[in-house]
């Protein structure tokens, strides 16, 4: 019986320990104790561009004559695309180089009728 009450006792000794350790360690992977360590910063693979001057360029002219307004732009994989938000409705895509600036190409979104 006495070794039984020593083996509870010494089970009970190991989680109080265990749980000590447990909660030290996420208090100094937190932050909240001692200096906070940040990481090195990363170098984005990111390409270089160079300048490429003034780029003119002409929004497309909706049916009745009048151009439509850029809603939206973006970049993916060194393209520019604007969202080019048209008078009667549709829309279209003008894309870019960015390298360039050089017009890629256009591409129109009809408004259903």
């Amino acid at each position: 019986m006495k070794l039984l009450k020593a083996i509870v006792i010494f089970m009970g000794v190991l989680i109080i320990a265990g749980l000590g350790l447990f909660a030290y360690g996420l208090v100094t992977k937190i932050g909240g104790a001692g200096s906070v360590k940040y990481p090195a910063p990363v170098k984005a693979n990111v390409a270089q561009y160079s300048a490429f001057g003034t780029v003119e360029t002409e929004l497309p002219v909706g049916v009745n004559g009048q151009p439509g307004h850029v809603v939206d732009m973006t970049t993916e994989s060194g393209r520019i695309v604007l969202r080019v938000k048209m008078p009667d409705g549709g829309q279209s895509l003008m894309l870019f180089d960015m390298k360039t600036g050089r017009a890629l190409g256009t591409i129109r979104l009809k408004a259903p009728k």
